[in-house]
């Protein structure tokens, strides 16, 4: 009798392990779909941002800073075109670390939180260390 429960308790483990690996397998791979084509959009809207501001050569500060102001909107507004926008969890962790950015170097609080998100809005790829700034939002049906 023993035998037969620890057969039958073994292939239940069995069954559970494949049973719940199959999900696994597809939460990740939406994930990871999700993944590609955030950088396929992200890539593209690069390219669109470079387009759009190429025949710009700054010479003086100010010109480098409307550059940048130029390519991010560049970007922000073809991402939000493919129905991405800032996510919140970014913007929670962005509040605090541009306060310590913005004492440490002597600026406003609210040029460090640009600065931040111009350059996280240019990462595509899931980061280790803090969330993503990009979130995907599918817009609703229009009738």
């Amino acid at each position: 009798m023993k035998k037969l429960l620890i057969v039958v308790f073994i292939l239940s483990a069995i069954w559970a392990l494949n049973f719940f690996k199959e999900d696994i397998y597809a939460v990740s791979t939406v994930s990871r779909q999700q993944q590609g084509m955030l950088a396929k959009a992200g890539d593209e809207c690069l390219q669109i941002a470079e387009k759009a501001t190429a025949h710009i050569i700054p010479t003086l500060e100010f010109q480098r800073l409307e550059l940048a102001g130029r390519k991010s909107n560049v970007i922000r507004r073809c991402m939000e075109d493919h129905n991405y926008s800032q996510s919140p969890a970014w913007l929670k962790y962005a509040e605090p670390v541009s306060r310590e950015l913005a004492s440490q170097q002597h600026i406003s609080e609210d040029e460090a939180l640009e600065n931040l998100r111009r350059a996280d809005m240019l990462v595509f790829e899931p980061p280790r260390d803090k969330p993503l700034f990009w979130q995907y939002a599918a817009k609703p049906a229009q009738h």
